[in-house]
């Protein structure tokens, strides 16, 4: 394959992305100054003190966890992790020991994140869940966590269309200091930092992690915010680099990325509320326009959803494979767990108009009764809305200051 062969894939896969609609909830569309800054010499730079050449490198990490600090409102930031993966190994590493217990979600019909945590030499045990309603039953686990003793114990969850009762479990043992609680926010950070969701620091979590590209519209990483200086403390000893005691979960940080997170901080600090408002306002309407065309939505007798995320009855993975085999023919972007996602479409400028016409489109792929003015329909709304929006309009005044 020669360079040319090779591009045109590039090609192909933006031309592919921009004539479709994206309803994946684990995605977001980033802006053009936060792609800019991925592409700067940055790129090939390392970051730590070691190197000639960093000073400006140590000032956009600095400036970067102080606007972080500033949007969360939280004490302590860590941005050096490149995934929210890393994220929640370095509490796991940092808060427990080989064949200590940790409290999740689980993974599956529960929604929670499948880490192989037995891999890591964890003991894991799960939330009592409620299925009806989604979410963590509160006096059953407040018994399990007093009865089984787990050192961590990680909220959060993959698919969370609702708030969890952090505040509710946690209250019950703010006394005893040898329990950690962590909130893994990593679906719903954006809408965390846009004050439109739940608040884990302020409702008694420790440690809130997470990653930066879902309903946050940042670059793919992810970052630890904590109001705990000793939590802190250790874990940046696991993700930060140590010259002396070696390496362990981040070597380069990548400055890009941090630049482009830097940026993204800056826009959601301006447009974070605004966006994350209408971030949930384009769930109800989208999760509503679904329903009312005979699609089973989940948790229709509780609103639906407070999140990002609009989730469908599906009676397994095969069928959810298929659906979303089904939709991606006509440029409708999801996953298989059906878990239908508005970050990116809102990001783009979508409203609940549009919500309602993505819903009646969902439906005619859902009952196999597409038409020929199906995928010309997702098109004129593709082409109509293509550029992003909560964001920095003048990138390219701001790009030619810096080139």
């Amino acid at each position: 394959m020669n360079i040319e062969s090779f591009l045109n894939l590039v090609k192909q896969h933006s031309k592919y992305r921009n004539e479709s609609i994206n309803l994946i909830a684990s995605e977001n569309y980033t802006s053009p100054l936060v792609k800019a800054m991925l592409s700067t010499d940055l790129g090939s730079r390392y970051s730590a003190e070691y190197y000639g050449g960093t000073k400006f490198i140590q000032k956009i990490i600095n400036k970067t966890e102080s606007f972080i600090r500033d949007l969360f409102n939280a004490d302590y930031a860590i941005i050096s992790a490149l995934s929210g993966n890393l994220c929640v190994l370095a509490s796991i590493f940092g808060f427990t020991k080989f064949n200590e217990k940790i409290l999740v979600v689980e993974a599956g019909e529960n929604g929670g994140y499948p880490l192989d945590y037995e891999f890591f030499g964890r003991k894991k045990i799960t939330f009592d869940f409620s299925k009806e309603s989604m979410n963590i039953l509160i006096e059953e686990n407040i018994n399990k966590i007093k009865q089984q003793k787990p050192k961590l114990v990680i909220f959060g969850a993959s698919f969370i269309p609702f708030p969890e009762p952090v505040n509710e479990i946690i209250k019950e043992f703010e006394k005893r200091k040898t329990i950690h609680f962590a909130y893994d926010g990593s679906h719903v950070l954006g809408l965390i930092a846009g004050k439109t969701f739940q608040n884990p620091l302020v409702e008694g979590a420790h440690v809130l992690l997470g990653s930066t590209h879902k309903s946050f519209p940042g670059p793919q990483g992810g970052i630890i915010l904590t109001n705990d200086m000793e939590r802190y403390d250790i874990l940046t000893s696991i993700l930060d680099l140590d010259l002396e005691k070696g390496i362990r979960l981040v070597d380069n940080n990548h400055p890009n990325r941090i630049a482009a997170l830097g940026v993204a901080t800056l826009e959601m600090i301006e447009y974070g509320e605004e966006y994350a408002q209408q971030i949930v306002k384009n769930s109800k309407a989208l999760a509503n326009s679904l329903s009312n065309h005979g699609v089973p939505v989940k948790f229709k007798k509780i609103g639906f959803t407070e999140s990002h995320q609009v989730i469908i009855n599906t009676a397994n993975f095969e069928e959810g494979s298929k659906i979303k085999e089904r939709a991606e023919k006509i440029g409708l972007m999801i996953d298989a767990g059906i878990r239908l996602g508005t970050s990116e479409v809102t990001r783009m400028g979508m409203k609940e108009l549009e919500m309602k016409e993505i819903g009646e489109i969902f439906a005619k792929m859902y009952f196999d009764e597409i038409t020929s003015n199906t995928q010309r329909r997702i098109n004129d709304l593709a082409n109509l809305f293509s550029n992003p929006i909560f964001c920095f309009e003048n990138s390219d005044e701001l790009m030619n200051n810096i080139i």
